[in-house]
């Protein structure tokens, strides 16, 4: 059926159907695959204007583009604050959705979880946890899990460990160490949880180095009371439960007692020894490949 649009829709905004389209009796155009409309039809004074309109499947696609750019602007917006919460490339993709739950660390698990699910309260109540188990217990990939996670929520964080600060202080100003502490304290300031990993292997061999233990010693108390001065929640990591850590190393009473009002609540990982594990998954893969 031919029509002359300009003679019977002289104020038809479109002249041409497009492939994906029909005309319906009246000759105005439809989706093939939805069959909806593609115009709008309105008056105007004594006049009807034709107008053209998205049909569901054009609404659709819109939606799930918009949706698509949304995601992938969440996702490189969340890839810059985990840079930015200088966690390891090791620890980037650690999940709590995909973490190996065992009947060990389940509860550990359910208690960061909720950590992280109640981030609001438990930074305005400077809220802090302190992990602990052996080597090999899944501390660090349980820490970062718990960082990705409030990330992700929008809270800056800082993942680091007290080696890593003391790297970062010798490094930011040469041999300027007041200049470099005082650069990091001040970063730290900013952050709404900071993350210390290890806690306690720095102080390993300190009876053969006592003016660097000092050192470090001085270093975690200022960041300690930098964090706890400004309202923030800190999270430690550690082979050592607390009487553990003041007992082998003799640290400064003002740290441990930091330590335990930060450490709101104490967590202990025990049981699992996922090192071995991944050790023998990687044997076996090399078994399979003949090597």
């Amino acid at each position: 059926m031919e029509f002359d649009l300009d003679k019977v829709f002289p104020n038809l905004v479109f002249k041409e159907l497009q492939e994906d389209e029909f005309a319906d009796k009246d000759g105005y155009p439809y989706c093939k695959k939805c069959k909806k409309p593609r115009f709008y039809k309105f008056e105007n004074g004594d006049k009807v204007v034709l107008m053209r309109g998205k049909c569901e499947c054009q609404l659709a696609e819109i939606k799930k583009r918009e949706e698509e750019e949304k995601r992938q602007k969440a996702i490189t917006d969340f890839r810059a604050r985990q840079k930015g919460s200088a966690i390891g490339e090791k620890y980037l993709e650690a999940r709590f959705s995909t973490a190996e739950i065992t009947t060990h660390n389940k509860e550990a698990y359910k208690k960061c979880v909720n950590y992280a699910k109640n981030a609001a309260e438990v930074l305005k109540e400077g809220i802090g946890l302190y992990i602990y188990g052996d080597n090999s217990s899944g501390k660090s990939y349980l820490m970062a899990c718990l960082c990705n996670a409030l990330v992700e929520k929008g809270y800056r964080c800082f993942y680091t460990s007290v080696p890593k600060m003391i790297a970062e202080i010798q490094q930011s100003y040469g041999n300027d160490s007041a200049m470099g502490q005082a650069k990091l304290v001040n970063m730290l300031s900013k952050m709404s949880f900071v993350f210390i990993d290890d806690l306690g292997k720095e102080f390993l061999g300190r009876e053969n180095n006592a003016n660097t233990a000092k050192f470090t010693e001085k270093v975690l108390l200022e960041v300690l009371n930098a964090i706890y001065n400004n309202g923030n929640s800190v999270i430690f990591s550690s082979n050592y439960s607390i009487p553990e850590l003041a007992e082998s190393f003799s640290l400064d009473k003002a740290i441990m007692e930091r330590i335990n009002e930060m450490a709101t609540r104490v967590i202990k990982l025990e049981g699992d020894n996922f090192r071995d594990k991944i050790l023998k998954e990687k044997s076996n893969k090399a078994k399979k490949l003949g090597i």
